[in-house]
């Protein structure tokens, strides 16, 4: 039997215990992602934009890069703790909004102040959401 797996008085490897269930990283950058995406289609819904692939990508794609960028140098999904996510946050959302300003071309003057403003406000919201929610998940299943 492998160090460390408990075993029933029979023998047979018992299951895993509660402590041992933790999500992966993947299941982590999964929750992030979807929480992201909702973010932009929901950006795209409320300024009633259409979903088309261009502008859908055009919106995602800057915030996907820095996103994956940020999180490979601070560890984001090796940590998977809210103390690396808040900094990948702080660090990849307005990098990412600016970047896409720049690439639309707006909002533009004292505008993208409260378009970066904004979007770490609503970006925080989904993937505080996500994290809860995949929480939850994780001791509904204990």
């Amino acid at each position: 039997m492998p160090h460390g797996t408990p075993a029933t008085d029979d023998g047979i490897d018992a299951p895993p215990t509660g402590a041992e269930r933790k999500p992966g990283s993947m299941t982590f950058v999964l929750v992030d992602a979807a929480a992201l995406l909702t973010f932009v289609a929901v950006g795209l819904r409320s300024h009633r934009i259409g979903a088309v692939a261009e502008v859908a990508a055009r919106n995602a794609i800057p915030l996907a890069v820095m996103w994956t960028v940020t999180s490979m140098v601070v560890g984001t999904y090796r940590r998977r703790d809210l103390a690396s996510l808040a900094v990948t946050w702080v660090v990849a959302v307005p990098v990412a909004l600016l970047a896409r300003t720049w690439w639309v071309g707006s909002p533009s003057g004292d505008r993208i102040v409260v378009f970066v403003a904004v979007g770490l406000a609503f970006t925080a919201l989904f993937l505080l959401i996500g994290r809860g929610l995949l929480g939850v998940a994780v001791r509904g299943g204990q």
